[in-house]
């Protein structure tokens, strides 16, 4: 099945879309870019896109990138977009992309130009039904991000390292710590459920993505009642941990069966994940 996306005031194939060496030199080489992912559901719905446009918006800004578009402009961009896909046989993944274009200085470092827009749609990306139903094994990494406030190509190098690394290969996905505490995930965010059911996830300080999808799920918990704590995770809290989760745009939630070889409640998915999986799909359902 073919897409179709935005790109540099068209509507293109998604095949076509692409980054020049020399003409979107800042983005490619020096990575002057900032972007953001979600997905649709029920055909065609995209899932919390007014977050993710604000988002994109403010991370360019922080990083200096020249736009002219508003956020209501945007928004109704990406509908239109949208409009020209066919979502009868499959759901789709959405990437909006600012990229920096060349430079104007010597040095190659500046620009006085705007930033390139791309909305890129592509098939939705699907994890294994076995991940879901019996959860994914998490490695440990030492790093923390960059500047982890901008979603940014650079705040990923961690994860490009950490996923070659033939140490961590024999895990199903690899999470952050540093200073003596776990942070997030690569490409995720990181929940761990303490034996009384609370549920626990770092603070976002600076030192994690601000990702929409947990502060959407630390809102349903609060909307829900559901016990959490938002606070430093101690490496030593993996023993405390009886069951564990992670979230993502494209992922949802998906249980966790261990944390660096120790079993999680008998590698057994647990009810409070269970609970949480249940409220965030009535969640998005709802609102989709």
């Amino acid at each position: 099945m073919s897409y179709i996306s935005y790109s540099r005031g068209k509507f293109i194939a998604t095949d076509e879309v692409n980054l020049g060496i020399l003409s979107n030199f800042l983005s490619v080489i020096r990575g002057f870019q900032v972007f953001t992912f979600l997905k649709t559901i029920n055909r065609g719905k995209p899932i919390f896109l007014e977050l993710h446009v604000d988002r994109v918006i403010k991370n360019a800004k922080l990083m200096g990138l020249k736009i002219d578009i508003s956020n209501d402009e945007l928004i109704a961009l990406v509908k239109e977009t949208l409009s020209k896909n066919d979502f009868s046989k499959s759901e789709s993944n959405i990437m909006i992309v600012f990229a920096g274009t060349s430079p104007t200085d010597d040095a190659g470092l500046r620009t006085d130009k705007k930033a390139d827009i791309f909305i890129v749609i592509s098939k939705a990306k699907e994890y294994s039904k076995e991940s879901y139903d019996k959860g994914v094994s998490l490695g440990l990494f030492e790093y923390q991000r960059m500047d982890a406030k901008i979603k940014s190509p650079y705040t990923y190098y961690g994860g490009l390292k950490a996923q070659n690394i033939d140490d961590l290969s024999s895990f199903d996905e690899v999470i952050y710590h540093n200073n003596g505490n776990i942070l997030e995930g690569t490409t995720f965010s990181f929940f761990g459920v303490k034996k009384d059911g609370t549920i626990i996830t770092s603070k976002a300080d600076g030192k994690i993505l601000e990702s929409i999808t947990r502060k959407v799920i630390i809102d349903i918990m609060k909307k829900n009642d559901i016990k959490h704590n938002i606070d430093d995770i101690p490496l030593e809290m993996i023993d405390e941990f009886n069951e564990a989760f992670i979230a993502s745009s494209n992922r949802d939630i998906i249980p966790v069966k261990s944390i660096n070889g120790k079993l999680l409640n008998n590698g057994i998915i647990g009810e409070n994940c269970r609970n949480i999986i249940k409220v965030y799909k009535a969640e998005i359902n709802a609102k989709n």
